[in-house]
């Protein structure tokens, strides 16, 4: 009898670094950067205080990542992919602020969040001179497909932060409500990322939907680690205060499933705790 083949080890020992994600992108990345600099120059000096403080505890740069590697990988790095990388980060950014506000969460990635190192004013304004400054950016530079896709993503993000607010302590959440408010408030800015890249490296329609498919399950996944890493106080991992989604009320797929599959007795234990 012939001896059985170990199967080959499909993940590495240790997952790979964003610097070594970017390795194809090194040089695209650099510009990059100086341009998204450049959004926060301003006569306003607020805004490059502000902007100081996100270069530290607001910058993994993942989504335009994204973007420039989705463009690489149909063809150049376009000046479009760049300046739609920095617009997609530009309007990511604003939504964390504006998030970490309406949690009036302390902390992100270790450091003070722009509500609790400033104000919530200032953080609102913040954000909003984000989005506008995102938009400015697509008018100036005539990215008109890019921002029609940017456009539906941020009305989409909008909608889902809405609908988590109204399911605020809905412990009857059904899974498919939680699925679509993750879609809807994180996975839509990532998909339309890969597809603003795709096309920007000069996707064919159908490759294009394949990237934006490719973004939203990402997102997805993305989203409920988010939320899991909420239960295990993995505050050195995230850098985030643990709990906070449970204290403010978010019905998010672990507490869901913790509902769904305790014995009636716990599950109301919980819900007394909750409630």
């Amino acid at each position: 009898m012939t001896a059985r083949r170990a199967a080959p080890e499909v993940l590495p020992a240790e997952p790979p670094t964003l610097e070594t994600i970017r390795s194809p992108i090194a040089e695209p990345f650099e510009r990059f950067q100086t341009e998204l600099d450049d959004a926060f120059l301003c006569d306003v000096g607020l805004v490059g205080t502000v902007g100081a403080h996100l270069h530290r505890a607001y910058g993994k740069r993942f989504r335009p990542t994204l973007v420039l590697l989705a463009a690489k990988g149909f063809g150049a790095v376009t000046d479009e992919a760049i300046f739609g990388a920095v617009v997609v980060e530009l309007i990511h950014t604003a939504t964390l602020i504006h998030d970490d506000s309406v949690d009036k969460s302390l902390l992100r990635r270790g450091l003070p969040t722009v509500n609790s190192a400033f104000n919530n004013d200032t953080a609102i304004l913040m954000g909003d001179y984000l989005y506008s400054k995102a938009f400015s950016i697509l008018v100036n530079k005539r990215m008109y497909e890019a921002m029609d896709l940017l456009a539906d993503a941020t009305h989409r993000m909008s909608q889902g932060e809405l609908r988590q607010i109204e399911q605020k302590n809905r412990l009857d959440l059904a899974e498919k409500e939680y699925m679509r408010v993750i879609d809807e408030k994180t996975a839509c800015l990532m998909s339309a990322g890969c597809e603003l890249g795709a096309n920007a490296g000069g996707a064919d329609g159908k490759r294009r939907a394949a990237l934006n498919r490719f973004g939203r399950a990402l997102g997805l996944a993305f989203q409920i680690t988010d939320d899991l890493f909420d239960y295990l106080g993995a505050e050195k991992v995230t850098g985030k205060t643990g709990g906070n989604d449970l204290d403010g009320g978010k019905i998010t797929l672990p507490l869901i499933n913790a509902l769904r599959e305790a014995p009636e007795g716990e599950r109301r234990d919980m819900e007394d705790l909750i409630r």
